[in-house]
Parts: C-alpha cells; sequence; structure tokens
C-alpha cells in the first residue's frame, strides 16, 4: 500500500465524522427549535394568565375579591401549568439526548472501524523488519480506540445524569406544589367560615 491509498483511507475516516458531526448538529438545531416553540408557547401563555389577573386585579370593587383572585385554587392552576411546561421540557432534552448518544454510538463505531480497518491496512503492507514499529502502532492506536470507549461511556452517563436531574426537580417542584396546597387549605377554609 502506497502513501496515497494510506491518506484516502483516513481521508474517508475524516468524512465520515465529518457526516456524523453534521448529523448532530442537525439533532441539536431540532431539539433548539422545539424548546424554542416549546418557551414561546409557555411565555405567550403566562403574558395572557398574568394580562387576565391584572385586569381582574383592577376591576375589582374591593380587598376581598382582589384575595379571591390569589386563592390556592388559581395558585395550583399556575403551579400545574409550570409543571407541565418543565415535562414538555424534559421530554424535549431528553429525546435530544437518546438522540445524540445513538449519534455518537454510531460516529464512534464507525470511526473505529475505519481506524481499525487502516491499522490492518497499514499493518498488512508493513515492510519486513518493522515489526518494533507495527507494536508501537498498534499500541498507540488501541489506546486512542480505548479512548473513544472512555468517551463513549461518560457521555452515556452524563446524559443519564441529566436526565435523572430534570425528573428529580419535576418532583421537588411538585411536592412544593403539594405543600403550598396542604398549608393554603385551612386558610381557605377559614375565609369561607368568616
Amino acid at each position: 500500500m502506497n502513501q496515497d491509498q494510506i491518506t484516502a483511507k483516513l481521508s474517508q475516516i475524516n468524512s465520515r465524522g465529518l457526516e456524523a458531526s453534521f448529523s448532530l448538529s442537525e439533532a441539536v438545531l431540532e431539539n433548539a427549535q422545539k424548546l424554542a416553540e416549546l418557551n414561546y408557547a409557555a411565555s405567550k401563555d403566562a403574558l395572557v394568565n398574568t394580562q387576565d389577573s391584572i385586569q381582574q386585579v383592577l376591576t375589582a370593587k374591593d380587598p376581598k375579591q382582589v384575595t379571591e383572585l390569589l386563592s390556592p385554587e388559581v395558585l395550583q392552576a399556575a403551579s400545574t401549568q409550570a409543571i407541565t411546561y418543565q415535562k414538555k421540557a424534559a421530554k424535549v432534552l431528553r429525546d435530544g439526548s437518546k438522540e445524540f448518544v445513538n449519534v455518537v454510538d454510531a460516529s464512534i463505531d464507525q470511526l473505529q472501524d475505519g481506524l481499525q480497518d487502516w491499522i490492518n491496512t497499514v499493518t498488512a503492507n508493513a515492510p519486513a523488519g518493522s515489526d518494533a514499529f507495527l507494536s508501537s502502532f498498534k499500541t498507540v492506536y488501541g489506546s486512542a480506540l480505548q479512548g473513544f470507549e472512555q468517551f463513549r461511556a461518560g457521555s452515556k452517563e452524563a446524559f443519564a445524569t441529566a436526565e435523572k436531574t430534570a425528573e428529580q426537580a419535576i418532583e421537588t417542584i411538585q411536592g412544593q406544589m403539594i405543600q403550598v396546597k396542604k398549608s393554603s387549605t385551612p386558610a381557605s377554609r377559614a375565609r369561607k367560615a368568616a
């Protein structure tokens, strides 16, 4: 095998890596667009609800009406909207993470196969007496291939941790909303009794 053939194999490996980068970029942009649309819808809903609430407060005839506007039921509805938004955002992030991990896995597999093929080609066509060089060459590239496996494991762990953190955040918010509802229930009963 001559230098041109070795260079051509390396060029193939690089072009596959570039294709994987484009796939990854597309996935990132799609998920960013989904999050932007989700944020736009949530912001729009929050703005409409805020405008309605302000209008109701401004048209209230006495303080009792204003207090009723801040009832636990109204606050519960707002917290339910926040939880729904967070669940949707977590789903987009979770789906994006899975897609990212799949692209990384496929890219690593493809790169490893390409490098292994290249190493096999170089070593099969090496001149006689280059055994020591070939041994160190295989060791260096073997270490590189192990590094890819470590990167794969690390990326999977990072995304699993991010997903777990998002789920814990949702659970925390839901727990806080339950506590707010429990603590406000006796107060609302006292107001109704008065």
